[in-house]
């Protein structure tokens, strides 16, 4: 029976579904305003009920591994669908509780950690050569293409009550069912014998990369609702301009395999330069909107070309170690990066004794330029590690 299943028409479809789902943690942003209104919360305690989910989605792609030895790959990708459609949809029979909110929230990173990693481990699993490197980018435009249409959705829930927004988490169950049907079971690391698993310095270094470039394009997420307030006023509907933010990351995500074949290496180039442009627009936005917005739209392309252009080189930066769990590490360090955006935002606040919101992007554009130079300056040595 399992042989009549194995890669239909259908098979790579249902794979990159799992993934459309997988960054909606930030989709519900518009209502945190309105949270923080009616529970009179600080800025901190609204926005981290945006990032909070990276914290048991770190622990859980720690357990993923085991949990799919035991019970293979598919099951757990299904059970953290379920996960994730029990505490997505939470806050909206709690409200008026910050406490069941928040448990909500962790039960949503719950079930996204089950699967993270997996997401990327069926692609390296059933597929090879360029056929895999352009279903990596599609999976990563496919992120955001859920995170649009949902932060979208979720922005026509909150008309009528930002509860509402919650709903969007039901989407979880018939991905669910489309992705059993349709995808066969893939061999766990422990079936394949691999060599144990060690962290070694290019994988940390990748991570903590990999982990600085999510924290910023979250950054950018989670305080534009508060930015475009105090810009147009509370009359805007910032989840529009949220939902079209990642337009552009989904174009770069479609043509990664073209633009890789063409800049190779140097794509990451290209990548941080973006990235710094896009800090400069939002730090200078009190000059005008148009540059927020700018800054808002472009901040998606970085991740999209970056994190598919490491998943793609993972045996090399892993050399020969367990490629699963490898791919976990840089998975982690990415959620990591979305945990701390917000604590990392106050602290360089706080640091330089400024209320500016804006402030924390100087801060990036600075730090991205020392990247920048880090790696120009051992160019040859990366580039020859990569190939």
């Amino acid at each position: 029976m399992k042989k009549k299943v194995e890669m239909n028409s259908f098979t790579a479809i249902a794979i990159l579904s799992i993934s459309f789902i997988l960054t909606s943690g930030v989709s519900i942003n518009g209502t945190l305003p309105f949270i923080k209104k009616s529970l009179e919360l600080t800025q901190i305690k609204a926005e981290l009920l945006s990032t909070v989910p990276s914290i048991t989605v770190i622990i859980f792609i720690l357990l993923s591994s085991s949990i799919s030895k035991k019970i293979g790959m598919k099951k757990t990708v299904v059970i953290g669908l379920l996960l994730v459609c029990f505490g997505g949809v939470l806050p909206k029979f709690t409200p008026n509780s910050y406490l069941m909110i928040f448990i909500g929230r962790l039960l949503l990173g719950a079930g996204f950690g089950m699967y993270n990693a997996l997401s990327v481990s069926f692609i390296n699993g059933l597929y090879s050569g360029r056929k895999r490197s352009e279903l990596l980018g599609i999976r990563n435009a496919v992120e955001g293409l859920g995170q649009m249409v949902l932060t979208f959705v979720a922005g026509l829930l909150i008309t009528p009550n930002w509860t509402n927004a919650y709903l969007i988490y039901f989407l979880s169950l018939p991905i669910a069912l489309f992705f059993y049907r349709y995808v066969p079971e893939v061999a766990t690391q422990t079936d394949r014998k691999k060599a144990p698993f060690s962290l070694s310095k290019p994988l940390v270094l990748t991570a903590i990369f990999a982990s600085s470039l999510v924290m910023n394009s979250i950054a950018v997420a989670v305080r534009f609702p508060s930015l475009a307030i105090e810009l147009k006023g509370e009359t805007i509907n910032t989840s529009l301009f949220l939902s079209i933010m990642p337009v552009l990351g989904i174009i770069a995500g479609f043509l990664f395999e073209k633009v890789i074949r063409l800049f190779r290496f140097k794509v990451i180039y290209v990548a941080l330069g973006i990235n710094i442009l896009f800090n400069l627009f939002v730090y200078l936005s009190d000059y005008s909107f148009s540059l927020l917005l700018i800054g808002l739209f472009i901040s998606s392309v970085p991740v999209a070309w970056i994190l598919p252009y490491i998943f793609n080189h993972i045996e090399q930066i892993a050399k020969g170690v367990d490629i699963n769990q490898s791919t976990s590490v840089i998975f982690i360090g990415c959620n990591l990066g979305v945990l701390l955006s917000p604590v990392i935002m106050s602290l360089l606040n706080g640091l330089f004794h400024t209320t500016d919101l804006k402030f924390p992007f100087l801060c990036f554009v600075v730090f991205y330029l020392m990247v920048l130079l880090v790696i120009r300056t051992n160019h040859h040595k990366i580039e020859k590690f990569m190939n």
